[in-house]
């Protein structure tokens, strides 16, 4: 069976609210659609970043990646993805749309063979631990609020986006603590706001205050001062969300000694062909890794069955609240009352298009 057509269609939603305070407007995305010679369809969701246009996603899957994958074998995604990812280290295209473009073609595959992704990706299992991610909010009492809020829905680790100021996020740090109990799993995310000193600080207080992880807290590529906070702390130091240059990238971090373990999803690390080469960098070095969102609910669904597929990794990340991401599907992830999300029934990733939202905000 070959690829015979690969299309997109961009469409719009409110702005998620880990974006509100930064970008205006809506936040557009891009459904993109990979069909077989018999007219079976794989999909992939990817969400236009910095504010920008679907459109600019769009663009480069039609023009760039469509020719060299078209006519290809439908049931080897992995064979595209090296045509596709030629084109990434130069700029020619994003790693945006690469991802877009890899997972569309691992859904098709696997609906085409009759079994789900995470089978496809070695079948490890069905389920996971979910972990809550905040948004940004403007006191304390309101990321108390909302952890609660999520522990309330079954969650039992919830991750802080601070307000990267760290005499405030330590303190909101411990009342996280004081509020949750010893038996919750507490992360800190610092978006890469620190410096070394700062990092150091909070590092120790987290450290202090028995936080699963700290996520991110120097500048990206600063590979020499992670290394120094690693051997200055004994929490892990988790980093690599971003980085340009695929799984080689991942390698040379690596190399470096910058991290204790790597985020990885979908959509950052070029599609589930990615992620899997990401892993196997991360295995070949000793190094665990680690769950971040996928960027939109399909793409987060890819996320759990390349995970549960493929890895030891026990939680999935889940931006909360959970609602104002849910645009596109017919049916979303939700987490059991035990904190757990599971595979959806049937082949491929399990997720179909919402057409009717979909046509109702077109931007295309």
């Amino acid at each position: 069976m070959k690829i015979r057509a690969i299309r997109t269609v961009g469409f719009a939603q409110p702005m998620i609210p880990i974006h509100a305070g930064h970008f205006p407007g809506e936040l557009e995305l891009l459904l993109v659609v990979a069909q077989a010679d018999d007219g079976t369809e794989g999909y992939a969701l990817a969400r236009a970043h910095g504010g920008q246009s679907a459109a600019v996603i769009g663009n480069q899957v039609m023009a760039s990646l469509r020719p060299r994958v078209l006519g290809r074998d439908a049931s080897d995604p992995q064979g595209a993805w090296q045509a596709m990812a030629a084109l990434e280290p130069a700029g020619y295209v994003s790693v945006f749309a690469i991802s877009a473009v890899d997972v569309a073609l691992w859904d098709l595959a696997a609906r085409l063979e009759g079994v789900t992704v995470a089978q496809r990706c070695g079948g490890r299992r069905q389920a996971m631990r979910a972990y809550a991610s905040s948004s940004h909010h403007d006191s304390l009492d309101a990321y108390v609020a909302d952890m609660r809020a999520a522990l309330a829905l079954g969650f039992t680790a919830y991750k802080v986006h601070p307000f990267y100021d760290p005499a405030r996020d330590i303190a909101l740090a411990g009342a996280l603590r004081a509020a949750a109990g010893p038996a919750v799993r507490l992360m800190l995310d610092a978006a890469k706001r620190y410096g070394p000193s700062d990092a150091l600080r909070v590092g120790e207080a987290l450290q202090a205050l028995d936080y699963h992880w700290y996520e991110e807290p120097l500048p990206q590529q600063d590979w020499a001062d992670y290394r120094r906070l690693r051997d200055a702390l004994e929490i892990p130091v988790i980093g690599g969300e971003t980085l340009p240059g695929l799984h080689g990238a991942t390698a040379n971090a690596l190399d470096a000694g910058a991290f204790d373990a790597v985020l990885c999803d979908v959509y950052w690390k070029g599609g589930i062909t990615g992620c899997l080469k990401t892993m196997a960098v991360c295995d070949a070095h000793g190094v665990p890794v680690a769950s971040h969102h996928g960027a939109s609910a399909l793409m987060n669904l890819a996320n759990l069955h390349v995970l549960c597929g493929a890895s030891d990794v026990d939680m999935l990340e889940v931006l909360v609240p959970q609602l104002p991401y849910h645009y596109g599907l017919r049916e979303y992830l939700r987490v059991d009352a035990d904190g757990m999300v599971r595979l959806p029934a049937g082949p491929g990733l399990g997720g179909e298009p919402d057409w009717a939202y979909i046509e109702a905000h077109r931007t295309d």
